[in-house]
């Protein structure tokens, strides 16, 4: 069932810098309109335009993402041909249902199964996953930021083994009732301990939210690596049909059950690991883990759940005043970025982009053209041309005023929502070596004025 990932609620988007690339207002200012101010009241002015600016672009590995309370949690791994093999997996905590519950005399385990709600996925569900379910040795809490490459301290015993085939769509008869896609991983099957710790918490252990989660810190759900196939797939925690259920028997009653939740108030986290980009194709390798920076010229990559990035650079930008004497006006400069090929079964490609400057100390500033509106700047990709466009009139009109001395530390690409979205796409680089590859390209429509 290839299809591509979708949400049933919004996707989690880490940081308040992210937040504002969604929340801007929009405008209704017409590119033209864009440096306007700049021109003089009389004097020659002289349109042009030239797609010829030179672009240095390559793709490196993301930094760490901030990834924790996300709605979506990310579950699953996926072998692609150019990236290799990419894992998801994710660390929570669990919440009692009710406080101070009593299992009653001499309790006995039947089973315990952790139940998981579909968000979404991202690749082919055909494929067989094996998730592997462990207890978490570390306290985790809900205040603390955690990181896409973070590890938590946790038990090696795997209390899943747990093969499947996902069904994302298929909605689920249970006891009479037919309820949204949902996973049921048995975690009593491979050994009763864990169901049996919990069944032996004590009342002490069971009479808040707190001394429970001091004495079961939580659950470490990952899967195993595919080397073909697979998918990323969403899970929404939160949901009231996400939970850990521990069905038992006392001395009094048989057929009993205890809900363990997992509300929006627990400490979790997504967590991804690619690999090393061990198994991805040649080329991305020699680029993205080698550092072969020229190869960006042929092509580029983007890839969500803490995976890739680009830098752009002009680097002949400022050069575009000849002469002191003249006055370059920008009326609207345009990046282009085409996709290399355009996939509709597996590999989707995002659909939001984010371009922001980049300050030299690790850290990213909105652009000034941002902040004419999102409808304005660009940044949505167009599935049929396979293609995002930004407009970057400001932009360009402060690196030429600012001239070729000036240090510039260039632009950086990646998909919005890349710590909680899977999506992937390669891009055409600025010689992509072929005539019939659209080449990533800054279009400038400008004027010159001589003073």
């Amino acid at each position: 069932m290839p299809n591509k990932f979708f949400f049933s609620k919004p996707a989690f988007i880490a940081g308040p810098f992210f937040l504002c690339l969604l929340t801007l207002f929009s405008c209704t200012k017409r590119p033209g309109e864009i440096g306007a101010d700049l021109l003089p009241d009389d004097g020659l002015i002289s349109p042009m335009f030239t797609d010829t600016i030179a672009v240095v672009g390559y793709s490196i590995r993301e930094d760490s993402l901030r990834t924790d309370k996300p709605e979506t949690a990310l579950l699953g791994s996926i072998y692609d041909p150019v990236f290799g093999t990419s894992t998801a997996s994710f660390f929570t905590q669990i919440s009692l249902s009710t406080a101070s519950h009593n299992f009653g005399n001499n309790p006995q385990l039947d089973s315990l199964v952790l139940q998981l709600a579909y968000a979404g996925y991202y690749g082919d569900t055909t494929t067989t996953q094996t998730l592997r379910v462990y207890e978490v040795m570390e306290r985790l809490y809900y205040d603390s930021a955690y990181y896409s490459n973070q590890l938590m301290e946790f038990n090696t015993f795997d209390f899943a083994n747990f093969n499947f085939t996902p069904r994302p769509k298929s909605r689920v008869v249970w006891q009479g009732d037919t309820l949204a896609p949902i996973v049921r991983i048995r975690l009593s099957d491979v050994s009763p301990a864990l169901g049996n710790k919990l069944l032996n918490a004590g009342e002490n252990n069971l009479s808040t939210v707190s001394r429970f989660q001091n004495f079961f810190r939580g659950l470490y759900v990952t899967a195993e690596p595919r080397t073909s196939g697979g998918a990323i797939l969403g899970f929404d925690l939160p949901s009231n049909l996400s939970r850990l259920t521990i069905y038992y028997h006392n001395d009094e009653q048989d057929s009993l059950r205890y809900e363990f939740l997992i509300t929006s108030d627990e400490a979790r986290y997504n967590h991804f690991n690619h690999n090393n980009y061990a198994n991805a194709s040649p080329e991305f390798r020699q680029q993205v883990i080698e550092g072969d920076t020229t190869l960006g010229s042929q092509t580029l990559y983007l890839q969500g759940m803490g995976g890739v990035k680009t830098r752009l650079r002009f680097p002949t930008l400022a050069k575009l005043k000849t002469s002191p004497d003249k006055k370059i006006i920008i009326n609207e400069a345009r990046l282009m970025i085409y996709g290399k090929t355009l996939d509709t079964t597996l590999f989707y490609a995002p659909s939001n982009f984010a371009l922001v400057k980049a300050n030299g100390d690790g850290t990213y500033s909105i652009l000034k053209d941002q902040l004419e509106g999102n409808n304005y700047f660009g940044g949505s990709y167009v599935n049929k041309a396979n293609r995002v466009q930004f407009r970057l009139t400001r932009y360009v009109q402060d690196m030429i005023l600012r001239g070729a001395g000036r240090e510039d530390h260039g632009l950086y690409l990646f998909s919005i929502g890349a710590s909680s979205r899977p999506h992937r796409w390669v891009i055409n680089g600025t010689n992509p070596g072929n005539d019939t590859l659209q080449p990533l390209k800054l279009l400038l429509h400008y004027s010159v004025v001589n003073e």
